[in-house]
């Protein structure tokens, strides 16, 4: 543009005058500003008294006034040693517009140009802001957007500058081809990549579009998954993108080299260490490579993890741990050798967060596992970019180490964040075996204004209770490692499918918690609520009819917990395990203590097979000469005991189960996917379960029934990651019961992790 500006001037210029011999500048006329200084534009000029001028200097003048932006007119003529300057100032703007513009709002437009009010306008600035806004749109999937700019002159030469934008639709991926691969099927390649091919049911997600920063993303996913199968020498020649000829879509194209597959030879360390010279028996077992399994990227990365954090403790902080690959394409092996020496010491001198424009440094820094002045460490960045993207508050979150310029020994950490929202408003209308029809819906914001606090009011109705609950919560609570919580809650419960009673409850918990480590946790809450036992039967159990009124409880708890899953939200491999205790007595009507302990563990089969294994146990003791009350024992059934009613094993007295003073239950899932794709998060699974009800605290042989035999059930279902939560659709079938108990073959519920 300016090439065009200079072609025209100059060419004005040799219109308008004659070529010139060199003259001595004696004097400068100035003419045609308005609001800029005349000391401005002799700064720009560098001219002084005495200076001979040419006709060469005449036309730098010019370039050099219009390279300021602040003049849409230049011409400098000089004439008996006088140079006559005469200028047409470029409009300042007075406002900015935008028309037609609904997917993308203004505050999303604006941080992408430069023309603001009281800006200088030039027509060159205006057509780089277009650019930049199709840019942004495109990033969007849009790219048949238009937008034509234009201004409205007003007085004192001031312009309205308006952008008239036609959004058009978004532009999908019609389908993604592969070239070249022979081990795995499109379809399972698919699966791996970031980007999708347009579907109906993707409508919550933005996959779909082409956005060509996905695609270099898609080629490291692509990459990763070759390498976690074995493929050493896998690449990707080339990825490209072509439009359809009506421009509504993009096919994607990928050209892939797959390789041989190998497996792993038996691995080796070499340590240059005084403390760890000799035998590497201690060390081999940190490594999660072993001999004859498939070559696996992230088995090497997990293995130096351990060792850095081995070498750490043992106080060798700058201790660096290189993988040496030596294949044998003989017999398709790998030989990892971890190569570990003592590093160059080099310590994090900055580190700056960027793009987090409502998210408080604090909160992203608070999550970090290195601070300023501490020793690099590849395998804290790591963690550390792990726990920023677990807080939900980005859609991406991209460390870059950055070495110090003249300082060999430092280095800046720079992380590049993408907000998202964290604002959701919940809507879900459903059925459950248990609850019946029921209906939920909520507003949550997990980031308040920034500062990484939440706050939540839930509603839930079915046609057997309803729940209204208000919480809030801060993860960090005073700036401090430790997080505090406050809920209050409202409930009434229709137990009259399994006992001769309704029950409401009314109160409060009172929550802190905090991490010993990066995997062991504990919380402690206190409890104040308020029970009522109403709207029994008339032909209810004399047992239920002493439970009839209300009750206040104090309680005090903890639960300790240790949680090494790999994924908090779809677990394939690691454990969780924890115990909970309770003390109800101080102050209130009932009293009594409670243990609960609960493990579970899964195990990768395959690709997407997961074969878990869980535990449940708990046990309540009345204090004082106290009998539990019914409203605080244990009721068997349903989602922990699968293929028998809820509430409908254990002791009975009439029709009227009465729960157990304890339980113990243990089960065995295999989830495997069922050729959908995987983005909708639909599995099918396999599962057993086992458990016993203990009996209540006043059990009457003579007025009661109750069997202490193990009930078993095997069944098969699915379970649904869905939008508005995980939904389970189970079909169990009891090969061992007791008669007295209630079956349940089909169960429809909407479930919550832990």
């Amino acid at each position: 543009m300016k090439k065009l500006y200079y072609t025209f001037v100059c060419s004005s210029l040799l219109l308008s005058t004659s070529v010139l011999a060199d003259q001595v500048l004696n004097a400068v006329s100035i003419t045609g500003t308005n609001r800029i200084e005349d000391a401005t534009i002799m700064n720009y000029l560098n001219w002084q008294k005495g200076k001979v001028l040419s006709s060469s200097d005449l036309d730098e003048a010019v370039k050099t006034l219009f390279d300021t932006g602040l003049f849409s007119e230049v011409k400098v003529t000089m004439n008996q040693g006088i140079a006559r300057v005469q200028v047409q100032e470029n409009p300042i703007v007075n406002e900015v517009f935008f028309e037609g513009n609904r997917k993308l709002e203004d505050t999303m437009l604006r941080p992408e140009i430069s023309l603001k009010p009281r800006a200088v306008w030039t027509k060159a600035k205006m057509q780089n802001d277009v650019e930049r806004m199709l840019q942004l749109y495109q990033r969007h999937g849009r790219y048949g957007a238009t937008i034509v700019p234009k201004i409205i002159k007003k007085d004192e030469n001031r312009v309205d500058v308006i952008y008239e934008i036609t959004e058009g639709d978004q532009t999908f991926i019609k389908k993604i081809n592969f070239i070249g691969n022979k081990a795995y099927k499109a379809d399972d390649l698919k699966a791996a990549l970031i980007s999708k091919e347009y579907a109906w049911y993707r409508f919550f997600a933005s996959t779909d579009t082409y956005d060509p920063d996905r695609l270099n993303y898609d080629q490291e996913a692509l990459r990763r998954f070759y390498l976690n199968h074995g493929y050493v020498d896998f690449k990707v020649n080339k990825a490209w993108a072509e439009l359809t000829p009506d421009r509504q879509a993009f096919i994607v194209n990928m050209d892939l080299t797959e390789g041989e597959r190998y497996k792993f030879a038996k691995p080796k360390i070499q340590v240059n260490l005084p403390e760890y010279q000799g035998d590497t028996s201690e060390l081999m077992d940190l490594l999660e490579v072993e001999e004859g399994n498939w070559f696996n990227a992230d088995r090497i990365e997990a293995s130096i993890s351990n060792l850095l954090d081995k070498f750490s403790n043992s106080g060798y902080a700058f201790a660096d741990v290189q993988p040496m690959l030596n294949t044998n394409p003989t017999d398709r092996t790998v030989q990892v050798v971890f190569n570990v020496a003592e590093g160059e010491k080099v310590f994090v001198n900055r580190i700056d967060i960027r793009g987090n424009t409502r998210t408080l440094d604090k909160v992203v820094r608070r999550e970090l596992r290195f601070k300023e002045g501490d020793a690099y460490s590849p395998a804290r960045i790591q963690l550390s970019k792990q726990r920023v993207d677990n807080l939900g508050y980005f859609e991406k979150a991209d460390f870059k180490v950055v070495p110090v310029s003249g300082s060999a020994a430092k280095t800046d950490v720079m992380l590049d964040v993408v907000e998202k929202s964290t604002g959701a408003f919940n809507v879900g209308i459903g059925w459950s075996s248990y609850d019946g029809m029921l209906f939920e819906t909520g507003i949550q914001e997990r980031n308040i204004l920034g500062t990484g606090k939440t706050a939540g009011f839930d509603v839930m109705w079915s046609q057997r209770e309803t729940q209204y609950q208000v919480n809030l919560s801060d993860p960090y609570f005073m700036d401090q490692n430790v997080s505090a919580g406050i809920s209050l809650f409202h409930t009434t419960e229709d137990n009259e499918d399994y006992s001769s009673y309704k029950s409401r409850s009314i109160g409060g918990v009172l929550s802190f918690g905090w991490h010993y480590n990066d995997y062991l946790g504990q919380v402690v809450r206190y409890t104040l609520k308020r029970d009522k036992v109403t709207d029994i039967k008339e032909d209810a159990s004399l047992y239920i009819k002493g439970q009839a009124g209300s009750y206040s409880t104090s309680m005090i708890g903890q639960e300790l917990y240790y949680d090494k899953r790999d994924n908090k939200m779809d677990p394939t491999q690691g454990y969780y395990t924890s115990i909970g205790t309770d003390f109800a007595g101080v102050g209130g009507d009932t009293k009594f203590f409670r243990v609960n302990v609960m493990g579970i563990r899964y195990f990768p089969v395959m690709d997407d097979v997961v074969f878990s294994v869980r535990g449940d146990a708990g046990k309540i003791w009345g204090l004082g000469g106290q009998s539990v009350r019914i409203n605080n024992r244990y009721i068997l059934g349903d989602s922990l005991l699968r293929g028998f009613e809820y509430g409908g094993v254990g002791a009975k007295q009439g029709d009227d189960f009465l729960g157990g003073l304890w339980y113990t239950t243990a089960s065995m899932e295999l989830t495997f996917p069922l050729g959908l794709p995987k983005e909708l998060g639909i599995k099918g699974k396999l599962f057993t379960d086992a458990g016993i009800l203990g009996k209540p605290d006043d059990y009457d042989p003579n007025t009661m029934v109750y069997s202490d035999d193990v009930r078993v059930s095997v069944g098969t279902g699915i379970v649904w990651q869905s939008p508005m939560g995980t939904i389970n659709l189970d079909f169990a079938f009891p090969i061992k019961k007791a008669k007295e108990d209630n079956r349940r073959v089909f169960r429809l519920n909407f479930g919550k992790g832990f």
